[in-house]
């Protein structure tokens, strides 16, 4: 073993101190009572037996421990299991070796070698730690994958562009999941961290940053679009509807049916300018500047106020099309109302997310309403231009491109998806798994 191995530095003592070593221990040192010499070394060699029983017995019990801790790492593809074992048996290797030599007082420098141990015990828990996360982790991607070829990109419970790099999220899955894709990653031991290393991409995990990100509840590792239909129904509801939830008459008003039957119900009609007003009055009232004693027509987000604050970003760049955000990122921090860069925010960011949440929450929840706008075919196209997000968009497209990487589509499958007509199903292999595909409408 080189003694330039940066773990094993101090381990073996030099020829020339062994010699020594064995030199002090003549026969001329030891003094003139030779029977109290030879029943001093029957004493000293019972006890150096008894300590090296219990050294091997402690060896054997902390190599035992290690063993069965590394050989709970398991996850469902077999050749990186093995790439694994290899990784973590040079380990152990080193971990008994510096261990025995610490023991028998032949490293050169103990708190050294102490320290390489507490290294690789660190490393197999660092490991052990992350697994688990690995698998669940794995899990989820999946299910918000599947989520994604059904609902598209930027539904409820799919991906987040605003979570794990993609390339990250590819090293999960390739270690969780049955295929080819699990050979691409290798592991490696830096600076008292394992790097799990993507071969085919060059993308790169820290296990121990993933540990911590992964169980911090502020700003998870894993992020997902989240689900606001209930909060904008509430919102709508809170204009449209009583205590009882009958409509009322404030934005929209019964109008007669000649067609109608007994026992029809009643249908309501919301005119353009009703829908201007319901639109601000869900994006809030305009706030009111103390120092100058004026309103401004600063909306100050009304039923979204929260929404923003707590999802802001995902609203901005996984919901909102391209078009409403020209492709631009969601602040690093909001400014707030009063602050000097306000106006510039507000105009650039927050009054496009009101605007494109307060038509969203009408357009889903008044279907049963006859809506102005909505009655030319050549309107909705322009609302649907704006506001949706189209199978034949180039947003889509990119969104599609995007997909395409979490999922690690073959070429083959990519091109048959593209190829589909919207709302087509399609089977195609996501994650090593065949399964469908909904071109999103």
């Amino acid at each position: 073993m080189s003694q330039q191995d940066p773990m094993l530095a101090s381990v073996m003592a030099s020829a020339k101190e062994r010699d020594a070593l064995i030199a002090s221990n003549t026969e001329s040192n030891l003094g003139g009572n030779i029977a109290s010499v030879l029943q001093g070394g029957v004493n000293l060699l019972t006890e150096r037996k008894k300590q090296l029983k219990q050294f091997n017995k402690q060896v054997l019990q902390e190599e035992q421990r290690i063993y069965d801790k590394v050989g709970g790492f398991v996850t469902e593809y077999e050749s990186f299991n093995e790439k694994q074992e290899t990784f973590f048996d040079g380990l152990i290797g080193q971990y008994n070796e510096i261990k025995t030599h610490l023991d028998n007082g032949t490293m050169k420098d103990a708190s050294l070698g102490k320290r390489d141990l507490a290294s690789i015990k660190n490393l197999i828990d660092q490991y052990g730690r992350a697994l688990p996360n690995v698998m669940a982790s794995a899990d989820a991607i999946t299910e918000a994958a599947n989520k994604a070829g059904k609902d598209g990109m930027g539904a409820p419970g799919t991906l987040s562009v605003t979570g794990a790099p993609t390339g990250q999220l590819a090293i999960l899955k390739k270690i969780a999941t049955p295929g080819p894709s699990g050979q691409d990653i290798e592991m490696r031991n830096e600076g008292g961290a394992i790097i799990l290393y993507d071969t085919k991409t060059g993308a790169e995990l820290n296990v121990r940053e993933f540990n911590d990100a992964i169980t911090n509840g502020q700003n998870p590792y894993l992020k997902f679009v989240p689900d606001l239909s209930k909060g904008m129904t509430n919102a709508y509801n809170a204009f449209n509807k009583n205590p009882e939830g009958e409509s009322v008459n404030t934005f929209t008003e019964v109008v007669e049916d000649p067609n109608a039957q007994p026992g029809d119900g009643e249908i309501r009609r919301m005119s353009e300018a009703n829908e201007i007003k319901l639109k601000e009055a869900l994006m809030g009232t305009k706030r009111y500047d103390y120092t100058t004693n004026t309103i401004t027509n600063y909306r100050d987000g009304g039923a979204y106020k929260e929404m923003i604050n707590q999802f802001g970003e995902s609203i901005w760049e996984d919901m909102m099309p391209d078009g409403l955000t020209n492709k631009t990122q969601w602040p690093e921090q909001m400014p707030m109302f009063g602050d000097t860069d306000y106006d510039e925010f507000y105009e650039n960011f927050y009054k496009p997310t009101l605007e494109y949440l307060a038509t969203t929450t009408i357009n889903n929840n008044a279907r049963d309403i006859q809506r102005d706008t909505q009655a030319n075919p050549e309107n909705r196209k322009k609302f649907d231009d704006k506001y949706k997000q189209s199978g034949g968009s180039k947003e889509y497209e990119a969104k599609l491109d995007e997909f395409f990487k979490k999922a690690d589509m073959s070429e083959a499958d990519q091109a048959k998806v593209k190829k589909a007509k919207p709302g087509e199903a399609v089977s195609v292999v996501i994650y090593g798994k065949q399964q469908t595909f909904i071109k999103d409408a």
